[in-house]
C-alpha cells in the first residue's frame, strides 16, 4: 500500500530526495552524538514521533483519513520495519508474561510460514500483533504503520490494490523514514527494511541479535550486499 514513486513528477521526486538527504544529515549528527547501543535504537522513537507530527499537521490542514479505531483492513499488508524498530518491538514483547509472550511468538511463526511476498495485501495473514481488531504494540508500531491511511474505507473493504492517500502526508513521512534508514546505513548499521513478523521473530529467537546488529553485523540479511 506504499505510494508508487514512479507516479511522481520530476519536481516532486527532486523535492523528496532533498527532504531525505536533509533528514539523513540531521539523523547522522544525532546518532553520532549518542553512539551507545541503547540510544542508537531509541533514536527511532524520534523518527516515529516525527511521522506522528506529519499526520497531525496534515489533519490540522484539512486532511481527513477515513480510518477509525478498530478499522484493521490494512493490518494484512506487508510491513517492512527498520531494524531498530524491530528490536524496539522485540523488547516490548520480551516484557510480557510468559503465556502472552508465547502467544505472540506462536502467531509470528504462523504469519512467517504463511505469508508469501507475492500475495496481495488483502489475502495475506493478519498481523500477529492484531488483537480484537486493535494493535497490541500501538505505542511502538513502525513508522510505516503510523503513516498508513486511507481516504476511502470502502476501497479498503473491497480489497482494492489502489488505496487513495494524501500525497503530502505520504511523502513527508517517507522522507523521515528513508532519511533515518540512510543515516543508519551511512554509520555502518544494517538498515534494509525487514518484514515485520520475520524480523521480530528472529530478534526474539536469538538473544545475541541486538548486540550483533549494534556492532555493525548484518543480522537479518547476512549474505546481502545491498543493505
Amino acid at each position: 500500500m506504499a505510494h508508487d514513486e514512479t507516479r511522481l513528477s520530476a519536481a516532486e521526486q527532486a523535492a523528496l530526495l532533498r527532504s531525505v538527504q536533509n533528514v539523513q544529515t540531521a539523523a547522522v549528527r544525532q546518532l553520532r552524538d549518542q553512539p551507545d547501543p541503547v540510544s542508537v535504537i531509541r533514536f527511532v522513537c524520534t523518527v516515529q514521533r516525527g511521522v506522528d507530527k506529519v499526520v497531525q499537521d496534515r489533519a490540522q490542514g484539512g486532511v481527513k483519513p477515513d480510518c477509525r479505531s478498530g478499522c484493521s483492513h490494512c493490518c494484512s499488508a506487508r510491513v517492512e520495519a527498520m531494524p531498530a524498530e524491530v528490536f524496539q518491538i522485540a523488547r516490548e514483547v520480551s516484557r510480557l508474561a510468559d503465556a502472552a509472550r508465547a502467544g505472540v511468538i506462536g502467531r509470528l511463526r504462523v504469519q512467517v510460514a504463511a505469508a508469501g511476498d507475492a500475495l496481495l495485501w488483502k489475502h495475506r495473514p493478519v498481523c500477529a500483533f492484531l488483537e480484537a481488531g486493535l494493535c497490541s504494540i500501538y505505542p511502538v508500531r513502525p513508522g510505516v504503520c503510523r503513516k498508513a491511511h486511507s481516504l476511502d474505507v470502502r476501497r479498503c473493504e473491497a480489497g482494492s490494490a489502489d488505496i487513495p492517500e494524501d500525497l503530502g502526508l505520504v511523502l513527508d513521512a517517507e522522507a523521515l523514514i528513508k532519511g533515518a534508514s540512510s543515516a543508519y546505513a551511512q554509520l555502518g548499521f544494517e538498515a534494509r527494511g525487514v518484514e515485520l513478523a520475520r524480523g521480530v521473530l528472529l530478534a526474539l529467537s536469538d538473544p545475541t541479535a541486538e548486540a550483533r546488529w549494534s556492532n555493525g553485523e548484518r543480522v537479518f540479511f547476512p549474505r546481502d550486499d545491498t543493505a
